[in-house]
């Protein structure tokens, strides 16, 4: 949000009770600000779409301006000028955020916090999950040793609550993201831990709003982030995809079960889960590949258990998550293959090695989809083919999932964040 080999760099990393849950009322999820474009990891809804003025060949000239970022992997996340990052502080164990102008590149503040280290994979850093954000704050999602921390700033930096949720291990560490439904921060902590749960935290306070208990995995922890699925003339159902259960529907404003597709997956999540229409992609793996993948048929899932619609079988992604653009789903694989799959049908289109490799989620601007590869090159991708319409060197390895805002991208890679965009805008 991790496993053998490239777990922990993607973006992920630029989510039956034994008591019963706390009920919030329908009018305070409902009551929720209005999102913005680079609000949260992957932007509205976590699928990776965005508003973009950008060449489909990106250029050196296409780069406004570009700061030191320190080591991280988490991806950027913004709300109007303000743009948030986390990172590894000056002193040993301490970590930061930070903000940004998102039109100048200036940092205006770093707030540290202590933390304790813990285990981890050699490709996996202590500032991995990506915050989200809203008019009021930035919540962040981080371990220290073996306990999960929450907590939320204003957009000044001053700490608005603090709160220790409960355990979290895994010998590859951490990575999920929290993600933010109406005034409610969810936070899934499926580890190889005893004390696994997915909350709801009241954003303003922290306090718990409901707490559902969850099985353990000893073997694999899950970094994918939480998906709500907002189905027309429906409410909206939140879904968990994980080793232990599945994928899980529950309702965002109780943690109530509505149901659990438990098809006995045999690998870890990372990817966040990739919606086109009513079918819904969710991709496991472990080592360097992706294993399995599954679209689910989400027609009434909202209520009801989804069927399986079909499994792709190869050149399947890891740690990066697929996309979807007109009907297509496109993965992008840790090893460098490339593949378009007719959504509906399960058709593959084509499937193409690349020379390159790959934990960075894609993302779109709806005329060309742009991925980051571990050599620092940024490609654009047509729609509809397989074709590299071109390729910027950033200099350094990108890892996380860039962020579309403001009319502008901005990419964080292993020294810098940069951002690209028009001239004068």
């Amino acid at each position: 949000m991790f496993d053998l080999r490239p777990l922990f760099a993607a973006a992920f990393w630029t989510c039956c009770s034994s008591a019963l849950p706390t009920l919030v009322t329908a009018t305070s999820f409902a009551a929720a600000p209005a999102a913005q474009e680079g609000a949260r990891l992957r932007g509205p809804k976590g699928q990776g779409h965005g508003l973009a003025d950008l060449p489909d060949a990106l250029a050196a000239d296409d780069v406004r301006w570009r700061v030191g970022a320190g080591v991280g992997h988490s991806s950027p996340v913004l709300w109007e000028r303000d743009l948030f990052l986390t990172r590894l502080g000056d002193g040993a164990g301490e970590r930061e955020v930070v903000c940004y102008d998102a039109d100048t590149g200036a940092q205006r503040w770093a707030r540290a916090f202590g933390f304790r280290a813990h285990d981890q994979h050699k490709l996996n850093s202590f500032a991995s999950s990506t915050p989200a954000v809203d008019a009021d704050g930035v919540y962040v999602l981080w371990t220290s040793g073996d306990t999960l921390l929450a907590m939320a700033l204003d957009h000044d930096g001053e700490t608005a609550w603090r709160r220790e949720l409960g355990g979290f291990y895994s010998n590859h560490g951490s990575a999920v993201s929290p993600v933010l439904c109406g005034d409610l921060m969810i936070v899934a902590n499926e580890h190889q831990g005893e004390d696994c749960f997915v909350t709801a935290l009241d954003r303003r306070t922290g306090e718990t709003a409901w707490r559902v208990e969850r099985k353990q995995h000893a073997r694999w922890a899950c970094y994918s982030p939480p998906f709500l699925y907002e189905p027309e003339g429906d409410a909206p159902v939140l879904l968990l995809a994980s080793y232990a259960h599945g994928l899980t529907a529950i309702e965002p404003e109780t943690g109530a079960l509505r149901w659990q597709a438990d098809l006995g997956f045999k690998n870890r999540f990372i990817a966040a889960p990739c919606l086109s229409g009513e079918l819904l992609l969710v991709n496991t793996g472990s080592g360097d590949s992706g294993k399995e993948c599954v679209v689910f048929d989400l027609k009434g899932g909202a209520v009801d258990e989804p069927e399986v619609r079909y499994r792709p079988r190869r050149g399947l992604p890891y740690v990066p998550a697929a996309i979807a653009v007109d009907g297509v789903f496109y993965l992008f694989s840790d090893s460098g293959f490339c593949s378009g799959v007719d959504a509906a049908s399960g058709d593959r289109l084509w499937r193409e090695r690349t020379q390159h490799r790959f934990f960075s989620s894609p993302v779109t601007n709806g005329r060309v989809i742009y991925i980051g590869d571990r050599e620092g090159h940024l490609h654009s991708f047509a729609l509809g083919r397989h074709e590299i319409l071109g390729s910027l060197d950033l200099g350094a390895p990108i890892c996380a999932t860039p962020a579309l805002a403001r009319g502008r991208m901005f990419v964080r890679t292993a020294d810098e964040l940069v951002c690209l965009g028009p001239a004068g805008k």
